[in-house]
């Protein structure tokens, strides 16, 4: 009687008949809930007179109360729809970066004219995005897009080597990027072609002009037919390759600076364009901070 007295309370002894119950999972369910068995690897915490010599720990046995669910379903799609329809994760921001003949603001143009920036950068079909640019840019090689959270993407460029024909007198000769002789273009090559005014001899394998020329025909070449929209004839030079002129089928010419930033000069003529000036003979581009029309 004494030790029954003294002794010490053992808080986790269930009687003989909840044990059993629990073993077995016969409890009666509560309501508005609903249980499930724990694998055995979770159930190491239950008291050790769970346990039986024969089959060993049994499946600790879990209630959810359907309260939990809804509210957590609740939440979950909030935060879906906070994601997917917030305006925090519009798209508001186009970089790019890797292109040496395309202009950056020729291509994020092109990409906000085709309503880009409202899209959600979740929802952006960036293999889609890669497939338009290089549908558009033929002289694109590759394309990696990356998400910036919250709103903003970076578009990554390779570009094929640039190249352009020269012709001089009756002969036309393929340059390569760094502007030497590769050999004979085949017919219908789809390049800009310069055509020496001057018609000076040229030797196979001799350089003709710097890279530096080559990328400037090649970009200005890409923006007037992609942004502008201009069916360029060709382009022509006089005894200098410092200034370039380009040779439009609506009968007027556009005269650039190929030492000058070929971005600044193209900005002038969608000024132009923007004032509805008439072109009919000319644009003289190549003087800085100034537009000639006639």
């Amino acid at each position: 009687m004494v030790f029954r007295i003294f002794r010490r309370k053992n808080r986790t002894y269930l009687p003989r008949q909840k044990r059993v119950e629990q073993y077995y999972q016969t409890e009666k369910k509560k309501k508005f809930s609903f249980s499930f068995r724990s694998p055995i690897a979770e159930a190491k915490n239950l008291p050790g007179q769970y346990a039986n010599a024969i089959f060993g720990r049994p499946y600790r046995l879990i209630r959810v109360s359907y309260l939990y669910i809804g509210i957590s379903l609740i939440l979950t799609l909030i935060i879906i729809y906070f994601v997917l329809f917030s305006s925090i994760f519009q798209i508001k921001k186009i970089t790019v970066s890797g292109n040496q003949v395309l202009l950056e603001d020729d291509v994020v143009s092109f990409l906000k004219d085709r309503n880009i920036e409202k899209k959600n950068i979740f929802l952006l079909n960036s293999s889609q995005l890669k497939g338009i640019l290089k549908d558009y840019y033929r002289r694109i090689e590759d394309v990696r897009v990356y998400r910036v959270l919250p709103s903003k993407i970076k578009i990554k460029i390779s570009e094929k080597p640039s190249a352009i024909i020269w012709r001089t007198g009756e002969s036309r000769y393929l340059l390569d990027m760094n502007g030497f002789v590769l050999g004979q273009p085949e017919e219908g090559t789809p390049m800009p072609e310069v055509t020496d005014l001057a018609a000076l001899p040229v030797g196979d394998g001799a350089r003709v002009v710097t890279r530096t020329f080559i990328d400037f025909v090649n970009t200005v070449d890409e923006s007037l037919k992609k942004r502008f929209g201009l069916g360029v004839v060709g382009y022509s030079i006089n005894q200098t390759t410092f200034e370039l002129k380009t040779h439009i089928n609506s009968g007027f010419y556009l005269l650039f600076d190929t030492l000058a930033d070929p971005s600044e000069q193209l900005e002038k003529l969608t000024k132009v364009y923007e004032k509805g000036e008439i072109i009919n003979e000319y644009v003289i581009l190549s003087i800085e901070g100034k537009v000639i029309v006639k």
